[in-house]
């Protein structure tokens, strides 16, 4: 490589509505004069531009442009730490690639009032005893908040749901607060208790809503002196009754009075049900551990339900989430409301409603949830929706019903441990006799970071060759493992400091996250059916002085694994081109064909495997047309297509169609690639009767994997 690339500063701090400068320095090592293209790439591309974006450098010369980052102060962007990358490629090699990478901080734009606002929802409530209402508390900000809340009251008992809220940036969420009278108020007038809620966000002003709990008596005055007087009516009739029945009883005509009576009695009207108040509450521990999961309970309240009643509560998460395990009675379906089949895990849905018994010791379901460990912030919500009755696996709504009801949220965030891996099969062949893995090697880095090892076990199934670590490589050619101390073994490191394009090795930098991506290769057999795991476990550590034996690493890191197919493709991905060779300015469509998880020839791995997403990059020099043909929604910013989820059967191409620069560049050889990555969410089996067809997926399946095709375009 003939150059070298330099950026300043490293690092920067910018306020939305403002801009902030770096400077590229460019020098020519090289005997020739060469033309350099400047491009900034990633999540920032869209802020940043470059001043020139091309630079003619003379050999041993030193040129510079000017990269002027933007934060507009209408989009708000999210406060914390944004990743500026650029790009450096020579006209006469475009192999020869650089990757300039820096931090910009970007400040949280508040005002002096604070960015987290807060109402009672209603501020009055009433009721005999108790009562309930909703904190709602919205932050209107770009960073994220932490808000205690706290309530006072002279002559009320008070149970909130949390006493705090994570609130990330533009986002509300609401805490729940029942108020309870210290005694009953038998008649007379309503009385009014007043009580006082704080809001408390870290680093801003407090916020002091008021309210009111009107307590109603049980008898208000005039019926208690009706109630008296109708007392004394009844015992002096029931007087009068007793001489007439002696009277009767002597003179003969006890049974005709009687009669009389019965046929002159008034039908008694059926009584109508009142609605039933159900409250419900979400809990999950304040700090979950992603390696664990997320485990949190739903709990019901509801006194006045008939007896033998469930509550049917519709539960929703997001999509990063899977559902491992749960306590529900049952659950019913959100569309048809028919009971969900217990014998087929993973069909559960988001918005499908756990069946609860609120009579119950504890009227609770504990949910239990996989989370990629990457780190996660979402919301979980739950709503009772109604009373129904379970009877020989039939679902049958049943009266009173509920009143409307709030619905119960919790957001649920988990930080990335220090270190994690990831791992997937890349382009899988099955007529290949090799299959190629990456495993993604990531460390959370802050300014004081040491320089680490990170040492890891490579375990193969038995019908693969052993892995040769000695040919692992980085992204860019370079051997990944600098010591393999055992055949097994890999070691790989993270020099503190130290720039990629100075490595040039691969590694990303950036944000708060380092990734070493190690592509390995197995040999396998083509003929046959076989399945089994490539797996990938920690066995040593090391940063500045402290050293991590195999166990100690192992409750810090968690191992990873990939399944390893003969005879079928495990997740396939296809990508084409049509026309395959296109002229600046022409149209082209891609079509990316995509199959649910499948094994050795069988309908899906699991019951319940189901497409999330597909995330598309391309080139400047493709420019599409429209939003992506065959997805349910497109985030056309991060450009990643969201399918319907489906438990089995085909799924509809997706279609992208894209003109080619009339700008474009090319020699002959240079052509542009459309990078297709499919991740897919599955659920494990409880055991082998719950397979689909009976097929024999190894322990360890793992919950979530990916698969990749890069498909090129070439520049007629």
């Amino acid at each position: 490589m003939a150059m070298v690339a330099d950026i300043e500063p490293a690092s920067l701090t910018i306020t939305p509505g403002t801009a902030e400068r770096f400077t590229l320095t460019i020098r020519n090592e090289g005997e020739d004069a060469e033309t350099y293209l400047l491009s900034a790439v990633g999540d920032a591309a869209e802020h940043v531009d470059i001043e020139p974006d091309s630079l003619l450098v003379q050999p041993g010369e030193t040129a510079t442009a000017t990269a002027t980052l933007h934060l507009e102060a209408t989009g708000d962007p999210t406060a914390g730490e944004l990743a500026v990358r650029f790009q450096v490629v020579s006209t006469d090699r475009p192999d020869d690639v650089l990757v300039l990478g820096a931090i910009a901080r970007i400040q949280s734009s508040g005002g002096v009032g604070g960015d987290v606002d807060a109402v009672l929802s209603p501020p009055t409530i009433e009721g005999r005893r108790s009562a309930a209402t909703l904190i709602e508390v919205a932050n209107t900000g770009n960073a994220q908040v932490d808000a205690d809340v706290a309530v006072s009251a002279a002559n009320l008992e008070f149970t909130t749901d949390r006493q705090s809220v994570a609130l990330a940036p533009r986002s509300s969420d609401g805490v729940g607060l029942n108020v309870k009278a210290r005694g009953l108020l038998w008649r007379g007038d309503p009385v009014h208790h007043d009580f006082a809620v704080t809001v408390a966000p870290n680093g801003q002003p407090a916020k002091t809503l008021e309210g009111t709990f009107r307590q109603l008596p049980l008898l208000p005055g005039r019926t208690f002196i009706g109630a008296i007087i109708a007392a004394c009516a009844i015992g002096l009739a029931a007087l009068v009754g007793l001489g007439v029945l002696a009277w009767n009883g002597l003179t003969g005509i006890a049974e005709s009075a009687a009669i009389n009576e019965a046929q002159t009695e008034t039908p008694t009207d059926t009584p109508v049900l009142e609605p039933v108040t159900v409250v419900t509450e979400l809990d999950s521990p304040s700090d979950p551990d992603p390696v664990d999961g997320i485990e949190l309970a739903i709990a019901v309240d509801a006194e006045e339900a008939p007896e033998d009643a469930l509550v049917a509560v519709a539960v929703s998460w997001p999509d990063e989430l899977a559902l491992a395990g749960d306590t529900c009675l049952g659950w019913a379906d959100s569309a048809s409301g028919d009971l969900r089949d217990s014998d087929a895990p993973g069909l559960v849905r988001p918005g499908d409603r756990c069946l609860i018994d609120p009579a119950a010791f504890r009227a609770q379901a504990d949910l239990a949830f996989t989370a990629p460990p990457e780190g996660f912030t979402g919301t979980i919500t739950a709503r009772p929706r109604e009373l129904v009755s379970l009877d020989d696996g039939r679902i049958t709504e049943v009266d009173p019903g509920i009143r409307p009801s709030d619905t119960a949220q919790l957001e649920i965030a988990t930080e990335p441990p220090p270190f994690w891996m990831a791992v997937e099969a890349y382009r899988p062949d099955p007529e290949s006799s090799t299959r190629l893995f990456v495993l993604a090697v990531h460390r959370t880095v802050d300014a004081s970071t040491e320089d680490a090892e990170f040492s890891f076990r490579i375990s193969a199934p038995g019908f693969a060759d052993p892995p040769n670590l000695y040919g692992a490589s980085l992204q860019y050619g370079a051997p990944a493992c600098i010591l393999v101390p055992e055949a097994d073994v890999c070691v790989v490191d993270f020099p503190a400091d130290v720039a990629p394009f100075d490595q040039g090795s691969g590694r990303w930098v950036g944000g708060a996250l380092e990734t070493q991506y190690i592509f390995m290769s197995l040999q396998v057999p083509t003929d046959g059916s076989a399945s089994g795991l490539v797996s990938f476990e920690p066995v040593g550590l090391t940063q500045g002085d402290r050293t991590l034996g195999e166990v100690e690493v192992a409750e810090l890191v968690p191992p990873v694994s990939g399944p390893v197919v003969l005879g079928a493709e495990v997740f396939p991905v296809d990508a084409q081109f049509d026309p395959p060779a296109a002229a600046p300015g022409a149209e082209v469509q891609a079509t990316v064909r995509l199959t649910p998880a499948i094994f050795d020839d069988r309908t899906a791995a699991e019951d319940g495997s189901r497409l999330i997403r597909v995330h598309f990059d391309w080139p400047a020099d493709l420019d599409p047309t429209a939003d992506p043909i065959g997805c349910a929604s497109y985030d056309g910013r991060e450009r990643v297509c969201t399918l319907d989820a489906t438990a089995t059967g085909e799924i509809a191409p997706i279609q992208l169609t894209f003109t080619v620069a009339e700008d474009a560049w090319f020699d002959g050889t240079f052509d542009a690639h459309l990078w297709s990555k499919a991740s897919v969410v599955t659920y494990p089996p409880q055991d082998e009767r719950d397979l689909a067809g009976g097929a024999a997926v190894p322990g360890g399946w793992p919950i979530r994997w990916e698969a990749t095709e890069v498909q090129p375009l070439e520049f007629e």
